[in-house]
């Protein structure tokens, strides 16, 4: 009783110091964060706000990085919300004003390096672990007009070169003067630093040529004026190229110049026209020099790749250039680009029981977050416990929404296997793994992330994802890898994902649970329009997955053993794998690990109870064997699923008859094969 009453008397006293700090748009971090004389930046009251303290936002844009300084308590968080009716956006993005239109209709403007706040926008580019950039590197950043981001392209490296001298200009298939025309093959002209390429209607092509290449045309009559109107047949993708036609005896001052407008494609062929001068008249070997137009003062040849809604980013040394094809005069609507990394995420490990609250929170560039690494995102937990985030939204990033993941050290991004992730667990076991987790992100709506709306490596144990809405996650992504979903979870022990809305996510698509998912639970979810719905990677299990519509066109994709199915409509279809490598197994409720790599997740060992089924989940080959109980199969085309809201209708046939849908308990469901832990308990059989 006695400690009881201390208790009280220390919870007490923590209400009674705390305090209420106000920021406002208007406000000035040089006043007390009073509501008389609020702060201006978020930033300003997160170094000072400790356990207990509230911060009340005033409704505004604050462009700003917060990383709070200090962590609250259990049962007295520090509180970050938005002032009650008033909305709050805290945005990595900032304005680029100051834009010129170009000859060719391009807008162009320049950004200065020292602006930028944690992250350099045109250098820095998505890298990690299980990430596939297509071929082609990718921004971190995004400029946005009207909330629709541009397509970034960066000049040089679009193709793989490097510099001015490595960008392949033009390809010439041939000349024609008078009724002659020369093929471009270097057996007709002899040219340094050009491979042979495809057949033309003119003969071969030459292939890419480069700034200051020379080529030697043998032998032209030049005597009539018919023949001094050279044709030059060309194709040219994105650099624009100047070509000097001069006398092979005397090259220093050409005859005549040319610049070939873009082809926009290598294998799109066109002809340029010039006229030589009649002092050029007579039998004579031409040669063309090749330059870059960009390299000779003339305007960026970019006109041909740069269409609406498409920019490309130049890299400089103390600035960069941006060249973009606006829908609107951008010195009206104004551009906005990503110049940090995360809107709220601390730069330091174990800043605890924090609770954000009915605030936006918009266009960040942070890094791929792999599970070998540190997860950062638009908003993070870094390596911390008993985080609340609720009634936010959050989107607009090229890889994630949230994170309640790892932190970073230096064995990031060592390399993408197996064995690595192994060691990633076992660094994190002993650096408290048992101290993190426990977060609470619910009634959030995550949407337009190029990776996952949520994810976490390890630090996301015991904790529950509630009444969310999230959706367009990696949704008809150029690049591809291995990390993405509506929500990704490593280690999803004890963890639930409940009430949520999940939908139009691609590549694996809603919910991905890998590795060490045990004592999970899926319970009343509604899942449409995504590539899958599940996907279990290497678990033991348990995991329950228990009154959920199951709308895509393919409702399960597993790779592990021990999943129960109960009370589900499940429209789509199946895919199964038994996948031989290892993970470790914890004791039940803990994160203390029991075995070590031990077991192989072998496919198998489901339960499928009082489930409505689209498709046969039946699988011949499994290492385990399953349980299937009372479920009603009802075809595939008598479902019709809405594809705005995913409200579903099911008509079952004539002759089709409801099974009876039996209690289920977690003794009916019992074990998984080597795993000594219970289902958790169904609340529910539909």
């Amino acid at each position: 009783m006695k400690a009881v009453s201390i208790l009280a008397a220390a919870l007490c006293c923590a209400g009674a110091n705390a305090a209420e700090y106000f920021v406002a748009t208007d406000g000035r971090d040089d006043g007390d964060g009073s509501a008389a004389k609020p702060w201006r930046t978020i930033q300003r009251a997160a170094d000072v706000a400790v356990a207990g303290d509230v911060v009340t936002i005033r409704g505004g844009t604050y462009r700003e990085w917060v990383k709070p300084a200090n962590a609250g308590r259990e049962g007295a968080p520090i509180v970050y919300r938005a002032a009650k009716g008033e909305k709050v956006l805290v945005t990595g993005a900032d304005p680029v004003r100051g834009w010129k239109k170009r000859h060719d209709g391009l807008w162009t403007a320049r950004v200065n390096y020292d602006s930028f706040g944690g992250m350099n926008p045109f250098t820095d580019i998505i890298s990690g672990d299980w990430f596939g950039d297509g071929g082609r590197k990718r921004f971190r950043t995004r400029l946005i007009q009207d909330g629709r981001p541009l397509e970034l392209h960066t000049r040089d490296l679009i193709l793989g070169h490097g510099g001015a001298a490595n960008r392949a200009l033009v390809n010439i298939a041939g000349i024609t003067s008078g009724a002659r025309t020369v093929p471009g093959d270097s057996a007709a002209a002899k040219s340094p630093n050009v491979k042979p390429g495809h057949p033309t209607q003119w003969g071969m092509e030459l292939g890419w040529i480069y700034d200051k290449s020379t080529i030697l045309y043998k032998g032209f009559d030049l005597s009539t004026p018919a023949a001094r109107r050279l044709k030059i047949h060309f194709s040219s993708m994105m650099f624009l190229a100047l070509i000097e036609i001069c006398d092979a005896a005397s090259p220093e001052k050409p005859l005549a110049t040319v610049r070939p407008p873009l082809t926009g494609d290598w294998r799109k062929y066109s002809t340029v026209e010039v006229t030589l001068p009649d002092s050029a008249a007579g039998v004579k070997d031409l040669l063309l020099r090749v330059r870059d137009a960009d390299v000779v003062g003339r305007p960026l040849g970019l006109a041909g790749l740069v269409k609406p809604g498409n920019a490309v980013m130049i890299q400089g040394m103390v600035y960069g250039t941006i060249v973009a094809a606006f829908e609107k005069d951008p010195n009206v609507s104004i551009p906005e680009l990503i110049v940090r990394p995360a809107c709220f995420y601390p730069v330091v490990e174990h800043r605890d029981h924090i609770t954000l609250r009915g605030i936006a929170f918009a266009n960040a560039g942070p890094n791929w977050a792999p599970p070998t690494s540190e997860q950062t995102a638009i908003v993070g937990t870094n390596w911390s416990r008993g985080w609340t985030i609720e009634d936010c939204e959050v989107y607009g990033t090229e890889c994630s929404g949230i994170t309640l993941g790892k932190y970073g050290d230096e064995f990031d991004n060592v390399g993408p296997t197996a064995q690595n992730y192994h060691n990633t667990i076992m660094r994190c076991v002993s650096n408290g793994l048992d101290r993190v987790g426990r977060h609470l992100v619910r009634r959030c709506r995550v949407t337009d992330c190029g990776q996952a709306g949520i994810c976490g490596s390890l630090g996301a144990v015991f904790s529950t994802i509630d009444d969310c809405d999230i959706s367009y996650c990696h949704w008809k992504k150029p690049y591809g890898g291995a990390e993405m979903a509506g929500i990704k979870i490593h280690a999803a022990v004890d963890f639930t994902i409940s009430n949520c809305r999940i939908h139009h996510c691609g590549d694996i698509g809603g919910i991905w649970l890998d590795w060490m998912a045990q004592g999970a639970r899926v319970v009343g979810n509604r899942m449409w329009a995504n590539k899958r719905d599940l996907f279990f990677e290497v678990d033991h299990g348990p995991i329950l997955v228990e009154g959920n519509d199951l709308l895509s066109d393919m409702a399960l994709m597993a790779y592990s053993q021990g999943a129960a199915f109960v009370g589900n409509r499940m429209r789509g279809k199946y895919h199964y794998h038994n996948d031989k490598r290892r993970t470790p197994i914890f004791k039940p409720h803990s994160v203390t690990i029991d075995s070590l790599d031990e077991v192989e997740c072998g496919q198998g060992a489901f339960v499928f109870i009082n489930n409505v089924l689209g498709n046969d989940p039946r699988f011949a080959k499994e290492a385990h064997k399953s349980r299937y109980e009372d479920n009603w199969m009802v075809p595939e085309a008598c479902w019709k699923v809405d594809e705005a809201t995913g409200e579903c209708t099911i008509a079952p046939p004539a002759d089709s008859k409801k099974p009876e849908f039996r209690p289920v308990d977690a003794k009916r469901l019992g074990k998984p094969p080597f795993v000594d832990q219970e289902y958790p308990s169904p609340s529910s059989a539909r």
